[in-house]
């Protein structure tokens, strides 16, 4: 979906970089991409490759973080 002005709904790309809204918002939020005003985020189409790029970098960082903050608990 898109919305007049051609900008992407924050849904629309999570479902093209194949995550859901609350966790794009969170890497959003964690990388300062996208930083919109009013809350409000504004991807274009060209922004899906880059930003698919960034989103799993920081995901599998995270997802590694994660994995060694459980072995030191363990």
């Amino acid at each position: 979906m898109t919305t007049p002005d051609n900008t992407l709904t924050t849904k629309a790309i999570a479902e093209k970089i194949g995550t859901d809204p609350k966790t794009l918002r969170v890497f959003l939020r964690a990388t300062s991409e996208g930083v919109g005003s009013g809350s409000r985020y504004a991807f274009t189409s060209k922004d899906i490759a880059p930003l698919k790029a960034k989103f799993t970098k920081w995901l599998t960082e995270r997802e590694a973080k994660k994995d060694t903050v459980e072995q030191k608990g363990a």
